[in-house]
């Protein structure tokens, strides 16, 4: 009998810990855990779903946004090219002019120069006729 009562309490505790088991944690029925499964799959979906349109209007936006840089830069580098043409065609200008300011100058000091010397030997015949008369008066 005494060993009969030692089981007793172990057996009791047992019972006891699988209905308490029972009362505390639901058990799921297998078409209830897939129906929460496929709810979570279609949550995640739609959100899969939202965050690609999200992702190709990002990548529309971008791609528009990269044609018209790139346009831009066309634009640029032909302006770029065109003023380097007109540069080019400036400094040719400059160049011819600078040249012929040159030239201008150069016969424009020999003339002064001719007409100065002319000026000066005009000038000391003058002199050497008024020195002459000079003399004879005197």
């Amino acid at each position: 009998m005494k060993k009969e009562m030692k089981v007793v309490p172990y057996v009791l505790n047992l019972a006891v810990t699988a209905f308490a088991a029972d009362s505390a944690c639901p058990v799921c029925s297998k078409y209830h855990y897939e129906e929460m499964l496929l709810e979570r799959v279609l949550r995640n979906e739609l959100a899969m779903e939202q965050t690609l349109k999200d992702i190709k209007e990002t990548d529309t936006k971008i791609v528009g946004s990269l044609k018209k840089l790139h346009d831009e830069n066309n634009k640029c580098n032909i302006a770029i090219e065109a003023m380097e043409r007109k540069q080019i065609v400036m400094e040719a200008k400059l160049d011819y002019s600078i040249k012929i300011a040159l030239t201008n100058v150069s016969e424009s000091l020999t003339n002064i120069l001719t007409e100065s010397g002319r000026s000066i030997k005009d000038m000391e015949g003058r002199f050497a006729l008024i020195k002459g008369k000079m003399y004879k008066h005197t």
